[in-house]
């Protein structure tokens, strides 16, 4: 009785499937129901269906919606995209091998099935998911929104995302509703290289030599994979050169089968249970991000593959378990899954809505509602091809890039039309971006100080002021210029992000730089200190999130031992480094505290009203969210170190913003109605600017200090 729904449902779409197996409509991307064809090179294969392969991709998908909806169950439910991946190498190489074999191979009756099957969905996402941002998203976040758009028409959302984020499953990636379109850009870079490279070795590799050549590039792939998650462990999440082994893999499972070969029931059986236990031990684990995909992906990619394998998989209990109709039910379902589960958790993000329990059980149940939705009204309706080639190519793939591009083009000559979100909050934005310099995005990332539009403050000939440091050093870009005007100096401003400008130290990071130094930090902050060196500056000002390098990991060599208490005496003995370079130089040095750390959900409280129009929150509720409490401690460590620093060097000077941002308990989140806060952490450049005009008229200019 409980498997009736299920039946209901199944049986339509098994008639669909054994009808697009007829009309040679065959699918093989990772997240959907697709043809299953087993081939080997060079003899004739046998077209049968599987239940169990989309039994497979209901474990891939719900893997991936469990880790995305925040549940603990799958620290590391992302490897279901790996399996995906695989999944997607095992059926686009049959069909391809399939068709060459039957001698009915084309480059364009494959990419017109590919872009009829995949496309239609695509853009339905985009389209809605235009609409909603354009209600919804802030005009700097819709203009980023609508060149993700471009990039995921042009099948290269993969790339822009390892740029536009600072890692995968980070709070900056959280509001991007196209970020998971990066997988479907690797599929597709991944169509884009397969068929040229099956024909390719069919045609000019001897028949003995075809499965070694596969096997061979399969290695290399992986030992790339291996290499990119040592030398790039914080971009190679996202780049197709450390993904196309997952692929290839599948590939293998499919030119390794052979009908002579066959386990017995319970071999099979034994190999595909090891091979699900190794999948459910890798989604379990909490600590394989950094750098992935490495040693973990791969286990994820065999086992798979095991579980695909003709004589194998198919032979196993397993794929009893796996054809169970509930889940098949999902498995065909997979591809919408994908498609629209994210965008949901991106718009619930965006408008502040916390995951409570009920909202969960929300998330999941409009998921697999519009899931249903996009399978019955867009999936089906489009699988079979209505176009040739050219036409195909031209409506559904080049129309949309061209339209996206344009839209991404315009959005940026009119700001994000921030009239949409009324006269009002027009004000706010365009006051909010009339004051962002424009050169200062420019000055981060950089450390040779040769450019010369890093240069503010007062006009001179030479920079008498040298403000560096992280990323923080650049946030503080208006209330350092509104200092050195009113004191009639220039400032040179360079910066790093997430780097500890002192010298002789690195950062390492077991995580995120699998286990090596990072040596661009290192390298810029020699630099800088090269600079002051042979520079007259007057005053070096070094602004820092110091806070967050208490607890960094900081070495002067690679195998230096480790501990939190040595990281701390190390940072005490790089600032006395930097300070005595300072000094030696004729400078006064200058350390810039930070503003109070932004607290969380700040912004999404003072900009509910304007994002929803007034239907949630309130002018009442933005009120309540000017302000936030503050002790008034800095960390105990870090205040006994720079109380230890001014009576060692008297002639260091400390800045706190504090000191005007915060008073009686609490801080300003809000100054004029303008935000203070722009991202997680970093202020406004009007809240810069202002900070600095606040704390010249509560206390004196220290660059006149010795002036």
């Amino acid at each position: 009785m409980l498997n009736r729904p299920f039946e209901f449902a199944w049986k339509p779409l098994r008639a669909i499937w054994h009808k697009a197996l007829g009309a040679n409509d065959k699918t093989a991307e990772a997240p959907s129901p697709s043809a299953q064809v087993s081939a080997t090179p060079h003899r004739k294969p046998t077209i049968e269906y599987r239940a169990d392969i989309d039994g497979l991709r209901a474990i891939a998908v719900l893997l991936v919606l469990i880790f995305h909806g925040g549940l603990t169950l799958f620290p590391s439910g992302y490897i279901g995209v790996d399996i995906f991946f695989v999944i997607s190498g095992y059926l686009t190489t049959s069909i391809i091998m399939k068709s060459l074999d039957n001698g009915t191979f084309s480059f364009s009756g494959f990419y017109t099935r590919r872009i009829w099957r995949l496309q239609p969905a695509i853009i339905a996402l985009l389209i809605a998911t235009l609409i909603i941002t354009t209600l919804l998203y802030l005009p700097d976040d819709y203009v980023d929104f609508l060149k993700s758009g471009k990039y995921t028409s042009l099948l290269l959302s993969n790339q822009y995302f390892s740029n536009a984020t600072t890692g995968y499953a980070t709070p900056d990636a959280a509001t991007l509703p196209l970020l998971h379109t990066w997988s479907l850009a690797i599929e597709w870079q991944w169509y884009l290289v397969l068929p040229l490279g099956i024909w390719l070795l069919n045609r000019y590799v001897a028949k003995k030599a075809f499965k070694v050549t596969v096997l061979g590039l399969t290695v290399a792939a992986m030992a790339l994979a291996l290499y990119w998650s040592h030398t790039l462990a914080d971009k190679n999440y996202y780049l197709f050169s450390a993904r196309i082994f997952e692929l290839m893999i599948g590939s293998c499972a499919v030119i390794f089968s052979t009908d002579k070969f066959r386990l017995n029931r319970l071999s099979a059986s034994l190999v595909c249970a090891l091979s699900l236990a190794t999948i459910l031990y890798c989604a379990t684990r909490e600590d394989i991000l950094a750098g992935f995909p490495g040693y973990h992906a791969i286990a994820v990619c065999i086992a798979t593959a095991a579980l695909l394998f003709r004589g194998i998989g198919d032979a196993s209990i397993t794929s009893r378990i796996l054809a169970f109709k509930p889940l098949v039910f999902i498995g065909t379902l997979s591809y919408s899954l994908y498609l629209w589960h994210w965008p949901i958790l991106a718009f619930v993000a965006y408008v502040g809505i916390t995951l409570t329990p009920m909202v969960t059980v929300i998330y999941f149940v409009a998921t697999f509602v519009i899931a249903w939705l996009s399978f019955v009204l867009i999936e089906n309706k489009f699988r079979k091809p209505r176009a040739g080639f050219a036409k195909t190519l031209i409506l559904l793939m080049l129309v949309p890039a061209i339209g996206l591009s344009l839209l991404h083009t315009a959005g940026k000559k009119h700001d994000g039309w921030p009239e949409r979100f009324g006269e009002d909050s027009s004000q706010v934005f365009s006051g909010l971006k009339a004051y962002v310099p424009a050169q200062r995005e420019k000055c981060l990332g950089v450390s040779d100080g040769t450019d010369l539009g890093c240069i503010m403050g007062a006009a001179q000939a030479d920079p008498q002021v040298f403000l560096l440091g992280d990323s923080f050093s650049n946030h503080y870009w208006g209330f350092v210029e509104t200092l050195a005007k009113d004191a009639n100096l220039s400032a040179l401003a360079q910066g790093y992000p997430a780097c500890l400008a002192l010298p002789k130290v690195y950062l390492y990071d077991e995580k995120k730089y699998k286990g090596g130094l990072y040596q661009k930090c290192h390298t810029a902050a020699q630099q800088y200190y090269d600079l002051i060196s042979k520079s007259r500056f007057e005053y070096v000002i070094v602004g820092q999130f110091w806070e967050a390098y208490l607890n960094a990991d900081i070495v002067t060599k690679q195998d230096d031992p480790r501990s939190t208490e040595l990281s701390q005496q190390r940072l005490g003995v790089a600032i006395r480094e930097a300070l005595d370079i300072i000094v030696k130089s004729g400078a006064t040095p200058i350390f810039l505290m930070n503003t109070m750390p932004m607290p969380a959900g700040i912004n999404e409280c003072l900009l509910k009203r304007v994002k929803l129009r007034g239907w949630m929150g309130s002018t009442e509720q933005s009120s309540l969210c000017a302000t936030s409490p503050w002790s008034g401690g800095e960390d105990p460590v870090l205040a006994k170190l720079f109380s230890e620093l001014q009576d060692e060097y008297p002639s260091l000077i400390v800045i706190d913003p504090k000191g005007v941002q915060c008073q009686d308990g609490t801080c300003a989140t809000v100054i004029d109605g303008f935000p203070v806060y722009r991202d997680i952490g970093h202020v406004t450049d009007y809240a810069s600017y202002k900070l600095g005009q606040m704390y010249l008229k509560r206390f004196s200019n220290p660059l006149k200090a010795t002036r």
